[in-house]
């Protein structure tokens, strides 16, 4: 449901300039456009509270603008929509790009076998999102031809679902090939099944989120779908251990054979943490440029 004036928004598309009145033939008298207005836990569908997105407006004019989601990390399980956006709005708001920050169901690690929500259900609900936001972009003021979708650590295993597996995306009427680009951030989650079988404390997270059945390991893999649907161009970041930095080569290959065209970042002294929260630190002279200059590309 709108909220009280936010409806605002709406006439983004209509009021900005009009007919000349008795003047000269062909005229035209140019009306201000209205303020954009930004959204907070926007619900992007009627179901659990956490299905809910915000989002932040540039300062731009009637033109529609190119639109920037972000979907948080935390295992699947933990997180925030609003964690460390200060610096990413800035940085894209400053581009003249919308944001938006997607949450999703998170995934209850207490709760006993049967009862715990599993994968796919935060693909599903980032799905949704995106499609809520194709669905309104008239209203919003976005351009849905230029949308780049990004995440960090368990929010890009998701991102990285959407682009790989076709399922999510054609369940809101959209195929990945609708998104202009993504960003999967540190994360591995490229390979489920690798990560799942694994007997320590990542591969007890992985078999909480994703089940304990390995063919549901594989099925959730999004590296398994790569080639099923056109791929969007990637952008992907390179650090850690040997076996997470090989993750990443193997799914940005497999992209490749699929005809994506794909970026690769190296990040040798960044933390897990520090590839999301150095997205738009003024002192950060690696990710945020390469970054930008990936985004600056795909959404012009």
């Amino acid at each position: 449901m709108w909220r009280a004036g936010l409806l605002l928004v709406a006439l983004l598309g209509s009021a900005c300039a009009g007919s000349g009145g008795d003047g000269d033939a062909g005229a035209t008298s140019t009306v201000p456009c209205p303020e954009r207005v930004d959204l907070v836990d926007q619900r992007y569908l009627d179901g659990d509270p956490l299905q809910a997105l915000d989002l932040y407006q540039p300062a731009a004019g009637c033109e529609a603008v190119p639109l920037v989601v972000w979907v948080h990390g935390g295992g699947w399980s933990a997180g925030d929509k609003g964690n460390g956006m200060a610096s990413k709005v800035g940085l894209w708001n400053d581009a003249g790009w919308a944001v938006a920050s997607v949450n999703y169901r998170l995934t209850d690690r207490s709760e006993p076998d049967g009862e715990r929500m599993l994968a796919p259900a935060h693909n599903a609900d980032v799905a949704a999102a995106v499609g809520w936001l194709v669905e309104h972009a008239g209203e919003l003021g976005v351009d849905p031809s230029r949308i780049a979708l990004l995440g960090h650590s368990a929010g890009a295993g998701i991102v990285a679902a959407l682009a790989a597996d076709p399922a999510y995306l054609t369940a809101v009427e959209l195929a990945p090939s609708d998104l202009a680009c993504v960003a999967p951030l540190d994360t591995e989650g490229f390979d489920v099944a690798s990560v799942a079988q694994d007997p320590g404390a990542q591969g007890r997270l992985y078999r909480l989120v994703f089940g304990d059945d390995p063919g549901r390991w594989a099925e959730l893999s999004p590296l398994a779908h790569l080639g099923e649907a056109d791929v969007p161009d990637l952008f992907l970041v390179r650090r850690g251990t040997p076996d997470r930095r090989a993750q990443v080569d193997g799914f940005a290959e497999a992209a490749r054979r699929a005809g994506s065209l794909v970026t690769v970042v190296d990040l040798p002294g960044f933390t897990h943490a520090q590839v999301s929260m150095r997205i738009g630190d003024p002192a950060d002279d690696v990710l945020t440029p390469a970054l930008q200059t990936f985004l600056g590309r795909c959404l012009t």
